[in-house]
């Protein structure tokens, strides 16, 4: 799933074409997914929710709020991007949709690694990498994740052929699952080379810069 929600998570802040042959024809992909399991208890209900809503039309606001903290999507909202957003990602998701020969399924989950607290420390920083990606600049502190598993799993892919996927569900506190479509080796990595000292102070910089333009 990490390619396809790169390319959709890509559609929010631009407009995406898709090249590419096949044909859909998985009359499931018109479902409506709710996103009820994502304030559940069930880390694995809430990956097969998401791993549903990315190969479902019109999933756009499920599939945000599954990659971003509520914090992201209401500072998105309050500057008036959100409604984008959603509508720039389904517009790429149904054009992914209309490529595909199969929709992907998760056939089955082999193995659960839960994280540990260092893991989950690495996942707040995650998060504020994420958020800066959508433009949200906040610090790492601002995110609590209490709970989070590493699921190694058996899916089809887009032609239906049976492929190994990783993929991580970490539970923020007062806000529920997210999914991230990579190793937690993978998701450190990304928080390691995140540095939100560095990326905070350069914006209150420019704001100041330009708070003194305006002045004058």
């Amino acid at each position: 799933m990490k390619k396809t929600l790169s390319i959709l998570l890509a559609a929010v802040m631009l407009t995406c074409s898709f090249s590419a042959c096949g044909k859909h024809t998985s009359s499931s992909s018109t479902n409506t997914v709710t996103g009820e399991s994502r304030k559940g208890e069930s880390a694995e209900d809430a990956l097969r929710e998401i791993y549903d809503a990315v190969y479902t039309a019109d999933s756009g606001e499920v599939c945000l709020s599954y990659m971003y903290p509520q914090l992201t999507i209401s500072a998105l909202k309050e500057q008036g991007l959100y409604d984008t957003s959603v509508q720039n990602y389904n517009t790429g998701q149904k054009g992914y949709i209309d490529l595909i020969e199969q929709k992907p399924e998760i056939i089955s989950i082999d193995k659960t690694t839960a994280f540990t607290e260092e893991q989950l420390k690495a996942a707040n920083e995650y998060f504020a990498a994420v958020s800066a990606q959508a433009g949200i600049y906040t610090r790492s502190s601002s995110f609590n994740a209490v709970e989070g598993y590493q699921f190694d799993c058996t899916v089809t892919n887009t032609i239906g052929e049976q492929e190994s996927d990783v993929e991580c569900m970490i539970y923020l506190e007062n806000d529920g699952w997210k999914n991230v479509p990579f190793s937690i080796e993978g998701l450190t990595s990304i928080a390691d080379s995140y540095d939100e000292d560095k990326e905070i102070s350069a914006l209150e910089e420019a704001g100041a810069k330009e708070s003194g333009v305006n002045a004058n």
